[in-house]
Parts: structure tokens; C-alpha cells; sequence
């Protein structure tokens, strides 16, 4: 009996109501060759290898406390990163598409879905942007001889800020789509600036752009500015993260909702 090895064409049903899984697998096959794929993978290490070396020579290197260091300032810049970077991944890669939506919005696929997976394709970029920093970090915790004893901490002030920055993503992806490129980069200096300026402050809750940096605070045991804080300061308290991490989840969800109806009653 001859067997037809023919893979079978997709049914209607399949090319018009494509996973949401699928629509955020070809963002990211969109985005594999631009600027923002390099700018998520270098980022971290342009940051922290002046940083390491800086450490190095600094007054607490003499006192062996070099990854002690270059951890609290690193961290310091990307509190205040991710917000900025959302800002502007969500700017560049919306005006991309500005183009490619005229032509997709008038298939049947569910428009939503679009902004879902813009979304989520900028998520991924900002996890392997993380990625790269933690190992940058651990590269760092191995040679000042503290790998083990610092993993653990690194690790959760690193990926924490991109959790709780999904909701910035999400906003920025919202601005540039309805009100276009410069306002969503605002949105990314406001989170760098609050970040700064807000993330120690006790209505830090009320300001979304500084919950990235908030959570990392608590965790490194530093203020906004980089300098270790005293073990009594009411920054150190952990109780923040979870509430930085519900309120995140509860703002993206608002924000996906919303951005999901934008598309829908867009017009072409």
C-alpha cells in the first residue's frame, strides 16, 4: 500500500485563527535580525563589563568586596532599564509594523491577538536579556570567589524586575499603538526617572513606572542611588515584591485587555 507522505495544507481554520503561540513565534522571527534583538543581547554585558572594572579598582575591592560592589551598581542600572527599555522595544517594533498591519489587519485572524503577541514576543526578548545579564553577574560572583554564596540573590534581583516590567511592556506597546513612537519612549524615561526617583519613596505602589526598581531594592539591600542601605530602613522589606508582583499581574491583564480591544475596533 502506497502512504502519502504529502504534508497536509492547512485547514482554513487553522490559517485564519493562527495560536497565539504561533502570532508571537513570527514576531520574534521578525525581530531576529533587527536592532532590538543586538540591543537585548548586548545591553547587559556594555553595562556590566565597565562596571566589573570599575569595581576592581574601587576603596571596597581593598576590603574584598568587589562582586559586593559591582552587583549593587549594576542592579542600579537595570532597575531603571527595563521601564526604558520597554519604552523603546515597544516604540521601534510598533512603528515597524505600522506597514505589515495595514496588509494583516484586513485577514480574517483575530486582531487581538496581534498585540498579544507583540507583546509577548518583547517579553521574550527581555527574558534573554536578563538571561545574558545573569550570567554576566555570575561571571562576575566567580571571579571575586563569592559564585555560591550570591547565585541565589542574583538570580531573583534579576529576573524579578523583567515580571513585574511585563506591565511596562505592555503599557508602552499600548501607547505606541494608539498614540505612536515619541509617547511610548516617554513612557520608558518616565520609568527610568521614577525608578530614580520614586522606587524608595512609601507611595512607590501608586506609580507603576518605578515597580521594576522597587523589587530589586529589598533583594540587592540598596537604595535607587546604589549605596547599601541600613538593615532598619523600610526599603529592605520583602513584603514589597509580592505586592509589586500582584499589582504588575493585575495592570498587565487591564493592559492586554485593552490593547486587545484597541486592535479589534481598529480601522485599517
Amino acid at each position: 500500500m502506497r502512504h502519502d507522505t504529502t504534508a497536509a495544507a492547512p485547514t482554513p481554520a487553522e490559517r485564519d485563527r493562527p495560536s497565539l503561540v504561533t502570532v508571537t513565534g513570527t514576531e520574534l522571527a521578525r525581530l531576529k535580525r533587527g536592532f532590538l534583538v543586538w540591543y537585548h543581547l548586548l545591553a547587559p554585558v556594555i553595562i556590566t563589563v565597565p562596571l566589573f572594572l570599575g569595581a576592581l579598582g574601587s576603596a571596597e575591592a581593598k576590603a574584598g568586596q568587589t562582586f559586593e560592589v559591582f552587583r549593587n551598581v549594576t542592579l542600579e542600572f537595570w532597575g531603571v532599564l527595563v521601564p526604558m527599555t520597554a519604552g523603546l522595544a515597544a516604540a521601534l517594533s510598533v512603528r515597524a509594523d505600522q506597514d505589515a498591519w495595514r496588509l494583516l489587519l484586513s485577514y480574517g485572524v483575530p486582531r487581538g491577538r496581534y498585540f498579544m503577541g507583540k507583546v509577548a514576543a518583547l517579553g521574550v526578548l527581555g527574558f534573554v536579556s536578563s538571561t545574558v545579564l545573569l550570567v554576566m553577574l555570575s561571571l562576575g560572583a566567580a571571579l571575586s570567589g563569592q559564585f555560591l554564596d550570591a547565585l541565589g540573590t542574583v538570580a531573583a534581583a534579576v529576573y524579578l524586575p523583567w515580571l513585574v516590567g511585563l506591565s511596562m511592556t505592555a503599557m508602552a506597546t499600548l501607547v505606541a499603538v494608539v498614540w505612536g513612537m515619541g509617547p511610548s519612549i516617554g513612557v520608558g524615561v518616565a520609568g527610568l526617572l521614577c525608578g530614580a526617583l520614586v522606587s524608595d519613596k512609601v507611595f512607590w505602589y501608586a506609580v507603576p513606572f518605578a515597580w521594576p526598581m522597587r523589587v530589586v531594592l529589598p533583594l540587592a539591600g540598596i537604595g535607587p542611588n546604589g549605596v547599601p542601605l541600613p538593615d532598619d530602613s523600610p526599603v529592605t522589606d520583602p513584603g514589597a515584591i509580592p505586592l509589586a508582583v500582584a499589582l504588575a499581574a493585575v495592570l498587565s491583564a487591564v493592559l492586554l485587555a485593552v490593547g486587545r480591544i484597541h486592535m479589534i475596533r481598529k480601522e485599517i
